[in-house]
């Protein structure tokens, strides 16, 4: 069984390879770091919250405003409420104004150089698929559907009954759990689970999972005649 040390060390050296290009599609705070994307538009499953926000007019914000506030803002969700929400992003303002909306005051801001609008998807849209579904932990009540490419090299723990850890990469998973083949992009249907108290090595579809312990949170892939 490896140690959480081993965990993380194993962890740290996946940040480093050449697939960190591939986290675009992780759950971002805001999308300043999304700036030279003008005109680009992106799609986040985001968590409803309160805080400080900065403009909303036209459901426009700096792209440093938090995700999860200006949502609630823009009336796209309730607080603490998961949907699926698109984002595009826009050339900075001179200014944005404060307004008050849904229980939410944003504060006015002057010139900032990079902007957002948010929208709710069109029927069919997919968020393409973070690394794995750390930032969702708790989230019971949503089937998440993603667009993912499977691989086999990235690091997973568990699979029995298609379960694995939160922090496994999904494009492995996927593979592993024969939802998709390697190189084959297709979309993928995932509901999160309670922490399981051991996660087995387990061989499959030529990749081998790692062992673990105790964990707090667990991923499933869902088929489509199961999925509720």
């Amino acid at each position: 069984m490896k140690t959480t040390f081993q965990k993380l060390a194993l962890a740290i050296v996946l940040l480093l390879s050449p697939f960190i290009s591939l986290l675009a599609q992780d759950l971002p705070v805001d999308m300043s770091d999304y700036r030279d994307k003008v005109g680009s538009t992106f799609l986040f499953y985001v968590t409803g919250n309160e805080g400080t926000c900065f403009g909303g007019e036209d459901n426009i914000y700096t792209d440093e405003s938090s995700l999860a506030v200006a949502a609630v803002h823009a009336g796209l969700l309730k607080v603490n409420e998961t949907k699926l929400i698109k984002v595009k992003m826009l050339a900075g303002r001179d200014s944005y104004p404060s307004i008050t909306r849904n229980g939410i005051t944003s504060e006015e801001h002057e010139a900032c150089e990079g902007s957002y609008q948010l929208s709710v998807p069109a029927p069919g849209d997919v968020a393409g698929a973070p690394t794995n579904m750390s930032d969702y932990i708790g989230k019971y009540d949503i089937l998440f559907l993603f667009k993912v490419t499977g691989q086999t090299e990235e690091a997973i723990w568990g699979g029995r009954n298609n379960v694995y850890t939160t922090d496994s990469h999904i494009g492995t998973a996927a593979v592993h759990a024969g939802v998709l083949k390697a190189g084959q992009t297709g979309i993928v249907r995932i509901k999160i689970l309670p922490g399981q108290n051991a996660y087995p090595e387990v061989t499959r579809n030529g990749i081998t999972s790692h062992e673990f312990g105790e964990w707090e949170g667990s991923y499933q892939f869902v088929k489509e005649d199961e999925k509720k």
